[in-house]
């Protein structure tokens, strides 16, 4: 079950959309193997990267609330909920 988080804040929105697309694209198959994506893989670095290099914007002064401990985990519970969908 899926919950959309909506609030009045504009700048937590955007952020949270942006936070959504960039799990959202995590493969769950290392491009150099084809075995399930781990921390020391390519797409997990570029991807905690990412996360941490996302700002929220306040009136011009960015804030990053995300760091190393925070992206990875994002990460991996990104590909715990894929594995456990159903594949139909």
């Amino acid at each position: 079950m899926k919950t959309l988080i909506r609030s009045d804040s504009e700048v937590f929105n955007e952020w949270a959309d942006k936070v959504h697309k960039i799990l959202s694209q995590v493969p769950l198959i290392s491009a150099n193997g084809h075995m399930p994506l781990e921390y020391g893989d390519d797409e997990w670095q570029s991807t905690m990267k990412r996360l941490q290099q996302l700002p929220m914007r306040f009136a011009d002064v960015p804030i990053y609330p995300i760091n190393e401990t925070i992206a990875n985990k994002l990460i991996e519970d990104q590909l715990e909920g894929a594995n456990d969908k159903p594949d139909y």
